[in-house]
């Protein structure tokens, strides 16, 4: 009876458990300095990705250690994302900062019908002024960098809500999110491979505006605001690389380019890549004209420069009806020519905006040329360059003016001291053809490829012999080759077969062309 009073008793009470120990919290601090790059090599790709934002709300001493990663790219979306540039970028954020992609929105409406052309036009220059001075202020309060800390990228692309389904709103292609573009690999090899998406271009509804009043180049002339246009903008020393890409809005920026680069002493590296439509030239219209906005990026260039890459892509490339019209640009050539002699940059890569035989002008007869003699104190040679690519109309299925290029460039490679590339080429609808040139220091090799067939001739291979042995290599290899309609696939392809990507063109750049996008 004892026994069952007892359990009873106990069966209106809580069963009392035995006391657990609770693991002590471990902060991330508290990890050994390897587990703690291990996790974030891991997340590595993620930061790339831009995602540093969402993992720095884990706690403060992550939101410390990913603050470079959340700072390091920023898209700008003026006027209003401007406010917030200006004061969520602290001093402490600010060396954190190493691009700047400043996405410009078009005022243009899709009830075209009722909108001002003219009115339209004017909101655009006023706003994109006004905008890249008040960035440019902002940029010229912020202080000097520490030696060895990167400088800042800014990149400028524009689009409207009217632009066509397939046009580029991103600087980096979905193929090639993520990949290391310096280096070799399956995804970058894949997008120089693949064959070109033909896509079929669906009006815009600013196409629309400029057929309705057959005057193109209205969108784009610079002497109706001369204040706007001419107003310099505020000095800025931390940007050191100034890219503007192609796009279909690519040729708003031209305009300003003379301005933008005058107002970055600093710049070291220059990429444009404007667009070029022959039709307009058929028609009696120059509103993508690239003259005078090189020539005021070459009169601008500062001495710090040390690559100027212009790609000036153009509708023949696409289409074998419209061929592309060499204008008269002899001039812009030789001014090429002239400034980089004296500029001294490392990697020089003008393709289709000027002509190789404009840049090597003065060297098709034996140095000294009588031009070059009449200009005494100027520079002759360019001491820093590493890499030179060019186009020249020469190259084509009726050759006749290569050899006579070829040997003037091998007279001028003779004062390219530190030379280790020279790639000469040109590009049409279904053909093109490539002479390189390569030293280093297993020697020296020249090499033909082409659409045609075409061999160097004996006395091209002996100049550039000659040449060899001014770099130091007394023996010179070279061999001539064709490039078959299979290897060719689509007519610009025979750009990826050059191999220089950056120089030439930008993979990101190729990317898109290749899918088709942008297609004028």
């Amino acid at each position: 009876m004892a026994r069952r009073r007892n359990i009873q008793k106990c069966r209106g009470q809580k069963r009392k458990r035995s006391p657990v120990q609770q693991p002590s919290k471990i902060g991330w601090s508290d990890l050994p300095l390897e587990v703690r790059e291990m996790i974030l090599e891991a997340l590595e790709d993620s930061l790339q990705g831009g995602k540093a934002a969402s993992y720095a709300s884990v706690s403060k001493e992550w939101n410390r250690i990913l603050e470079p990663y959340i700072f390091k790219r920023l898209k700008l979306l003026p006027p209003y994302s401007l406010e917030g540039f200006q004061y969520f970028i602290t001093d402490r954020c600010r060396p954190f900062v190493q691009f700047i992609w400043f996405q410009f929105q078009r005022d243009c409406r899709p009830d075209w019908g009722n909108t001002d052309f003219e009115e339209q036009k004017r909101l655009d220059q006023l706003q994109f002024a006004y905008a890249v001075y008040c960035l440019f202020q902002i940029l010229s309060e912020w202080g000097e960098r520490k030696a060895g800390q990167p400088g800042i990228v800014l990149e400028l692309s524009a689009f409207s809500s009217s632009d066509p389904r397939y046009s580029m709103k991103d600087t980096v292609p979905k193929e090639l999110e993520n990949v290391n573009i310096k280096e070799d690999s399956d995804a970058l090899n894949a997008v120089y491979e693949k064959s070109a998406v033909r896509q079929t271009r669906k009006l815009s509804v600013e196409d629309m505006i400029y057929r309705k009043n057959s005057h193109l180049e209205f969108m784009y002339e610079a002497s109706s605001f001369p204040l706007v246009v001419e107003a310099p903008f505020p000095t800025v020393n931390l940007v050191t690389d100034l890219t503007v890409r192609r796009q279909i809005h690519s040729s708003f920026f031209a305009q300003y380019m003379g301005r933008l680069v005058k107002a970055l002493p600093r710049l070291e590296f220059i990429t444009f890549e404007p667009v070029y439509d022959s039709a307009d030239w058929e028609l009696g219209w120059f509103p993508y004209s690239s003259l005078e906005p090189m020539k005021k990026i070459l009169n601008a260039m500062p001495s710090s420069i040390r690559r100027l890459q212009v790609f000036e892509d153009d509708i023949s490339l696409y289409d074998r009806h419209r061929p592309r019209r060499w204008v008269d640009r002899h001039a812009l050539g030789q001014l090429a020519a002239k400034v980089s002699q004296d500029k001294e940059p490392e990697v020089l890569a003008m393709s289709f905006i000027i002509d190789a035989s404009d840049f090597f002008g003065d060297f098709y007869s034996d140095f000294p040329a009588p031009e070059i003699a009449r200009r005494p104190g100027e520079k002759v040679g360019w001491a820093k360059l590493t890499s030179l690519t060019l186009t020249s109309s020469n190259f084509n299925p009726h050759p006749s003016g290569v050899p006579s290029l070829l040997m003037a460039a091998a007279r001028a490679a003779r004062h390219m001291p530190s030379l280790a590339i020279m790639e000469l080429y040109n590009a049409g609808f279904g053909y093109g053809g490539i002479f390189t040139y390569i030293h280093d220091e297993e020697g020296s090799i020249i090499q033909w490829e082409s659409t045609w067939k075409w061999e160097l001739p004996s006395d091209v291979i002996d100049i550039w012999r000659m040449t060899a042995r001014v770099h130091g290599t007394e023996i010179l290899e070279h061999n001539s080759g064709r490039i078959t309609s299979r290897d060719l696939g689509w007519p610009a392809r025979i750009i990826s077969l050059l191999r220089t990507r950056e120089t030439v063109v930008h993979p990101f750049t190729y990317c898109n062309m290749m899918n088709g996008l942008n297609h004028r």
